[in-house]
């Protein structure tokens, strides 16, 4: 039986925030993007924050399963390993949560992006980690509506080193120590909600000041530049 995912919305969007903010960020980092692509996009939010600095953008999210929604978006069935785009015309790869999708095939997946990429286009890959004790313990023994069966994040030094073999990483954060599931359970126990909201400021300020703890963090965005030759 499958749990439904629910989540406190006030303690949802505090505990993302830094997330969210990454996103803004690379965003403002290209100037002038003309064709942004969402891997594995599904209906293509994550593209259509990517170009929240450029309105002109063709956004473009490549899935399996294509989910049209957003009339802003252009959808294109097509795989991660092999992405539907000619080589070198993309500014901004934005991919959520895919690669721990395709661990046997990581390399190929990183290939694919820097194929599409333009020289000085930028990645921005947002992850689970597979190293928090929470959130093993959570899939190892709860099954919910929202994750697939199966999945196997990855460690950050696996994923450091397959896009450091082809892109130039320029930019790493890594996000929560004991606040990952959170905001689910104050969703589901209310009075947890202060204590909720102490434990994600807790993570930020301890995941800042203690390096070492971040190989236990649960979450990280990676941002990485195609050469510029």
């Amino acid at each position: 039986m499958k749990v439904e995912w629910k989540v406190d919305e006030t303690v949802q969007q505090k505990a993302w925030a830094g997330i969210r903010r990454m996103t803004d960020k690379v965003s403002g980092m290209v100037s002038g993007a003309d064709i942004i692509v969402d891997l594995g996009g599904g209906a293509g939010w994550f593209g259509v924050h990517l170009a929240k600095n450029h309105p002109r953008a063709r956004i473009v999210s490549v899935d399996i399963v294509p989910r049209p929604g957003k009339p802003e978006v252009a959808h294109v069935k097509g795989s991660a390993l092999d992405v539907p785009v000619a080589n070198g015309k993309v500014d901004i790869v934005g991919a959520n949560a895919i690669l721990h999708h395709v661990p046997e095939d990581l390399d190929k997946c990183i290939s694919e992006i820097a194929r599409i990429l333009k020289p000085g286009g930028l990645l921005l890959t947002q992850e689970p980690l597979a190293n928090n004790p929470p959130a093993r313990l959570a899939r190892g023994f709860i099954s919910t509506d929202i994750h697939e069966e199966g999945e196997r994040p990855l460690p950050y030094a696996v994923m450091e080193k397959a896009i450091s073999h082809r892109l130039e990483i320029k930019k790493v954060e890594f996000y929560f120590l004991t606040s990952y599931l959170i905001p689910h359970l104050a969703s589901r126990m209310p009075a947890l909600k202060g204590m909720a909201l102490f434990l994600v400021r807790f993570d930020e300020k301890a995941l800042t000041k203690l390096p070492g703890l971040r190989k236990y963090a649960a979450y990280v965005s990676i941002v990485a530049r195609k050469p510029v030759k």
